[in-house]
C-alpha cells in the first residue's frame, strides 16, 4: 500500500491530536510548530487555562487509545469550594464515579503527553521553529522558515491546526469569495497565577476540587494538579476601575487584594509578579465559513474558537479530528469529504461558541436570574424522576453525553416550550424569592 502524506500546520491540542487519530499504515505525516517545543521550556505559560475533560473528551482519548496514558496527568475533581468575602467556604461535591466526572489537566501537560506519544511513531514527524510563510493551493504547497533559511514541502493533504490566529484560515479566505469572518473579542482578559503546594497549604485549599472566589466584577478560577500545585487563572476587565489597565503596580494590586481577596494574603507576591510580568490572556470568538479549500482544511481553534467557559473547546476539537479522520478514510472525494466535515461540525460549534459566551456573561457578572437557577432546580428534580422523558440543565446533558451540541440545544429548547405550556414556568416564577442572591 502506497502511504497519503498529510502535512498539518500548528503543534498544538488540535494538531496532535489530529496526527495521533490518522492510520500509521495509511499515512505518513509532518507537523510543522512555529514554536518551542513546550516540554523543554516549562516555562512557556502564562496564558493557558487548565482543561476540564467531561465524559465526552475522556471517551474520545479512548477511541484512538491514548486516554490511559492521559489519565496519568490528570486529577480527579471531587467538587468545588467557594470562597466567599467574610464566609466560610462552602464546598459543593460532584459527581465522581458516573458520566458526569471532571478531570482536570493543565493544557501543558496534556500538549507535552501528546507530543511524548507522537515520537514513539514512526510516521509522524514533528518540527519546531518552523513557521508557514507562504501557501500555494494549487500544488499542495507550502513555504516555512527556520532559523537556517526557507524550505518548502507539498502533501496530499494539508491540515491548519494553527489557532484562532490561523494563517490557514487567513489564506482560504483570502482566495474564496465568500470572505465571511467574525471576530469578537471580549472586554476581559486573565493572568496566570501559579500556586506551590507550600502555598496551598497555607490558603488551606482543598486537594482534588476547584475552586472559585466569587467577587464583583471579577472572576477567579483556581485548578488542582497532580503534584498538589494550583494554576489559579485571574480574570478582570481589560479597562476601568480595578482592571489590568489599571493594576500595573505593586501598590494598587496589593490594596485591591488586601480589600477584596484577603484570604490570599500569602498568594500576593504571586499574583503581583503575575499582573506586573506575565502577559495578558485574550478572549477571542472566530466564526468563518472558510473552513477548506482544495486539498487544505482546518481543524479546532482555526475553525471555530471560542472561549473556554462552557468546558468543551478542546472536546470540540477532538471532535472535528475524529470526523475527519473517518471522511479522510471513508471517502473517495476530498472535496465531498471536507463539505461534509463542515456542513456537519459547524452548526455544533456555532451553538458551543454562543453557549461559551452567554455563561461567561453569567459567571463574570453573577447575573444568573432567580427564575434560572428555579428553572435548573426543577428541570434536576424531574430529571431524577423520569430520567428518560425529561432533560437535566443543558450543561448536565452536553457534558456527560455525546449527543450533537446543536441537537442537545434544539431538544433543551423543544423541552422549555413544552415546559412553559404545562406550567413548570409558573412554578418557577412562585418559586424565584427561595433561589434570590446577593451579588456582593
Amino acid at each position: 500500500m502506497i502511504k497519503k502524506k498529510i502535512i498539518i500546520i500548528g503543534g498544538g491540542l488540535a494538531g496532535c491530536f489530529m496526527a495521533l487519530c490518522l492510520d500509521s499504515k495509511k499515512y505518513d505525516i509532518n507537523i510543522y510548530e512555529a514554536g518551542e517545543d513546550i516540554r523543554h521550556y516549562p516555562e512557556i505559560s502564562g496564558r493557558s487555562y487548565n482543561l476540564t475533560l467531561y465524559y465526552r473528551s475522556i471517551l474520545a482519548l479512548k477511541r484512538i487509545n491514548i486516554w490511559d496514558e492521559v489519565a496519568k496527568h490528570t486529577i480527579l475533581a471531587e467538587g468545588n469550594v467557594a470562597h466567599f468575602l467574610n464566609k466560610k467556604p462552602q464546598f459543593t461535591s460532584f459527581d465522581t464515579s458516573g458520566k458526569e466526572v471532571l478531570f482536570t489537566i493543565h493544557r501543558n501537560n496534556l500538549n507535552s503527553t501528546f507530543l511524548n506519544l507522537i515520537e514513539k511513531k514512526e510516521n509522524i514527524k514533528i518540527y519546531f521553529n518552523t513557521k508557514c510563510q507562504r501557501i500555494d493551493f494549487l500544488n499542495k504547497t507550502i513555504v516555512l522558515e527556520k532559523i537556517s533559511g526557507h524550505f518548502s514541502d507539498s502533501a496530499d493533504i494539508i491540515i491548519g491546526a494553527d489557532g484562532v490566529n490561523s494563517f490557514v484560515r487567513t489564506n482560504i479566505k483570502n482566495e474564496k469569495s465568500d470572505k465571511s469572518e467574525a471576530r469578537t473579542y471580549e472586554d476581559w482578559g486573565y493572568k496566570e497565577v501559579n500556586i506551590s503546594e507550600q502555598t496551598a497549604t497555607k490558603l488551606n485549599l482543598r486537594n482534588n476540587s476547584t475552586h472559585t472566589w466569587p467577587r464583583k466584577n471579577s472572576l477567579l478560577l483556581a485548578f488542582p494538579n497532580p503534584d498538589k500545585t494550583f494554576t489559579l487563572m485571574f480574570n478582570l476587565p481589560l479597562k476601568g476601575i480595578n482592571s489590568f489597565e489599571e493594576l500595573i503596580s505593586e501598590p494598587f494590586i496589593k490594596t485591591y487584594l488586601d480589600k477584596n481577596f484577603p484570604d490570599l494574603t500569602d498568594l500576593s507576591s504571586q499574583i503581583t509578579e503575575s499582573f506586573i510580568k506575565k502577559p495578558t490572556g485574550s478572549f477571542v470568538t472566530v466564526l468563518t465559513n472558510n473552513w477548506y479549500l482544495k486539498s487544505f482544511v482546518l481543524v479546532g481553534d482555526s475553525a471555530h474558537g471560542v472561549i473556554p467557559f462552557y468546558g468543551q473547546g478542546t472536546c470540540a476539537a477532538f471532535d472535528d479530528c475524529l470526523l475527519l479522520r473517518d471522511l479522510i478514510d471513508n471517502t473517495s472525494s476530498l472535496e465531498d469529504a471536507f463539505k461534509k466535515y463542515q456542513d456537519t461540525r459547524k452548526p455544533n460549534t456555532d451553538v458551543l461558541a454562543a453557549l461559551s459566551r452567554e455563561n461567561f456573561i453569567e459567571l463574570r457578572e453573577k447575573n444568573k436570574k432567580p427564575f434560572s437557577i428555579a428553572k435548573d432546580k426543577i428541570d434536576t428534580l424531574l430529571h431524577k424522576l423520569f430520567p428518560n422523558n425529561w432533560l437535566p440543565p443543558l450543561y448536565y446533558t452536553i457534558a456527560k453525553d455525546t449527543i450533537d451540541y446543536k441537537k442537545a440545544y434544539d431538544n433543551k429548547k423543544k423541552q422549555d416550550l413544552f415546559a412553559k405550556y404545562i406550567g413548570v414556568d409558573l412554578l418557577a416564577y412562585l418559586l424565584m424569592p427561595f433561589f434570590s442572591f446577593s451579588k456582593k
